[in-house]
C-alpha cells in the first residue's frame, strides 16, 4: 500500500468512526454530513467522496467484513475442499468482528433503529452473498452446482447472521466465537430439522 493510500485509509477510517460517534450521540437524522466533516475536520466533499450515502457511513464496518470475507474465500487454493473453504469464511467474519466490535455494535443499533439502514443492510447482505455463491459454484460440480453453491453460501451465512444478532442481543457480553460454534454444530447434526420432502 503506498503512502497515499495509507492516508486514504486513515481519512476513511477518521469519517466513518466521526460519523458513528455522532451517530450514536444525536441519532441518525438529526447529523447531517456537514457536522461530520465538521468535526472531522475535513470538508464535506471528502465525505461524499468516501460514502455517497449516510447509510453507508453506518454501515461501513459491515462493508469491510463482506468484502474481505469475499477476499479470503478467493484466496483458498482451487483443489480445497467445500467445507473447508466456508469455514474460511466463518473465520474471516470472525477476524473481522474482533478488530472493531464496538463500531459493529453501533452500526447494529443505528440499524435497528432506521428503516433505510435496515434495508441498505439487507440489500448488501444479499449482493454479498450472491458474490460467494459465485466463486463457490466455480469450485462444485454437477448440473445443479450454482444451486448448491446458493444453498451453502446462505446456509453459512444464516449462521453467522444468527450468532452475530445474539451476540448484539447480549449488548456483546457473549462471545461471538462461541455462539457461530453452537449454531454451527446444531446445522451440521440432525438437530435442526429440513422440510419433510414434498409429494
Amino acid at each position: 500500500m503506498t503512502l497515499r493510500e495509507r492516508k486514504m485509509e486513515r481519512t476513511r477510517d477518521l469519517i466513518a468512526e466521526t460519523a458513528l460517534a455522532l451517530f450514536r450521540d444525536k441519532g441518525f437524522a438529526a447529523t447531517t454530513v456537514e457536522e461530520i466533516a465538521a468535526v472531522a475536520e475535513v470538508g464535506a466533499r471528502t465525505v461524499y467522496r468516501h460514502y455517497p450515502t449516510k447509510e453507508s457511513l453506518v454501515l461501513s464496518s459491515f462493508a469491510i467484513m463482506f468484502e474481505t470475507g469475499l477476499k479470503d474465500l478467493r484466496a483458498c487454493p482451487e483443489d480445497a475442499e467445500l467445507p473447508d473453504v466456508l469455514r474460511v469464511i466463518l473465520e474471516s467474519l470472525l477476524r473481522s468482528h474482533l478488530g472493531m466490535p464496538e463500531r459493529l455494535m453501533t452500526a447494529y443499533k443505528v440499524a435497528r433503529d432506521t428503516p433505510s439502514v435496515l434495508a441498505h443492510f439487507v440489500y448488501m447482505l444479499q449482493l454479498w452473498e450472491t458474490d460467494l455463491a459465485r466463486e463457490v459454484a466455480t469450485r462444485v460440480a454437477g448440473r445443479s452446482a450454482d444451486l448448491v453453491a446458493e444453498l451453502a453460501v446462505r446456509q453459512t451465512g444464516s449462521v453467522f447472521v444468527l450468532a452475530h444478532r445474539k451476540w448484539f442481543e447480549s449488548d456483546g457480553r457473549a462471545d461471538l466465537r462461541e455462539l457461530t460454534v453452537e449454531a454451527l454444530d446444531l446445522v451440521r447434526s440432525d438437530a435442526v430439522p429440513v422440510p419433510s420432502r414434498l409429494s
